[in-house]
């Protein structure tokens, strides 16, 4: 697996990681954890009156019990507190001596707020014969991160690779350029950005390395637009694009999820690696040039 391929697939876990919730987030936890740990790590599903035993996964080695909760309304103080503490002491009832730990994982990326927090360390004070963790999305990143262009292949689909990037050529950017629909608006000043752009936006370092990535290629673009019949052709898909980010913007979505649809309305298919570095390459051309995403202040410093 290299660089780029590493960072399509960073990228596409994080963006599972940021949209799943409820048992979709659950069940891609425990397909990770079977890609990771074989047959070590078995999913747990409710069985007649017994339930699932407050389990949603069991690792055998170190006899360890999973509980996942990815809420899709986020956090709720009695809700969370009772979801740990209810939880942890249901599994210790029912597993017994089959529980010597106990990961409770979530799904949010800005941490446990500091009463839940308490609360395990209250848990932690009251069985120090049970190792009980906490497992974040970004624990769950660097375990699929962790696992071999196989698995990732098979879960994500394959992705293109620092070679096919290097070999890309007019052609297919052309082709997806022809296929994105022609849409008006205020066209957008064309400016270069300042290298502090990804760090203000709070992209991840897998988006910055793609939009590294593709930037080898965006002077294909450039020549393209500027030989098009239509002379207002890219103005036109500035202006798409700075439409589209600026209703992704309005809407709260978090910053690698507006890259990642921006990418699909730049003409990306996820069963097509030269789509996605075609539009990798369009992409990469629009972040340098106009308004998508947001230029940091002139005073600004990380």
């Amino acid at each position: 697996m290299d660089l780029l391929q590493r960072a399509f697939y960073g990228k596409d876990i994080r963006i599972a990681l940021l949209e799943k919730r409820e048992q979709a987030y659950e069940d891609f936890f425990c397909t990770l954890m079977q890609k990771k740990y074989s047959d070590n790590f078995l999913p747990v599903k409710a069985a007649g009156r017994e339930g699932d035993r407050k389990a949603d996964g069991y690792l055998f080695p170190e006899k360890r019990v999973y509980q996942v909760y990815a809420p899709s309304s986020g956090f709720k103080k009695d809700k969370l507190l009772s979801k740990i503490t209810g939880d942890f002491e249901g599994a210790k009832e029912k597993w017994q001596s089959e529980m010597l730990g106990w990961t409770f994982v979530h799904s949010d990326f800005e941490g446990l707020p500091p009463y839940a927090i308490e609360q395990i360390s209250k848990l932690k004070t009251s069985n120090r014969n049970i190792d009980i963790r906490v497992m974040g999305p970004e624990i769950i990143h660097n375990i699929a991160m962790s696992l071999s262009l196989e698995s990732l292949i098979d879960m994500f689909g394959l992705m293109p690779s620092e070679k096919q990037l290097a070999d890309l050529t007019h052609e297919p950017i052309k082709t997806l350029l022809k296929a994105m629909s022609r849409q008006t608006g205020c066209s957008s000043a064309i400016v270069p950005v300042s290298v502090d752009k990804l760090e203000f936006n709070d992209l991840s370092d897998d988006v910055a390395a793609l939009l590294m990535a593709g930037r080898k290629k965006e002077k294909l673009v450039e020549d393209l637009l500027r030989k098009w019949p239509d002379p207002e052709y890219g103005d036109d898909l500035a202006s798409a694009f700075n439409a589209y980010y600026l209703d992704m913007r309005s809407e709260g979505v978090v910053a690698d999820q507006i890259f990642n649809k921006l990418q699909k309305f730049a003409g990306s298919d996820p069963a097509s690696t030269n789509s996605q570095v075609s539009s990798l390459a369009v992409l990469t051309y629009f972040f340098e040039r106009c308004d998508i995403f947001e230029n940091p202040p002139k005073d600004w410093s990380k």
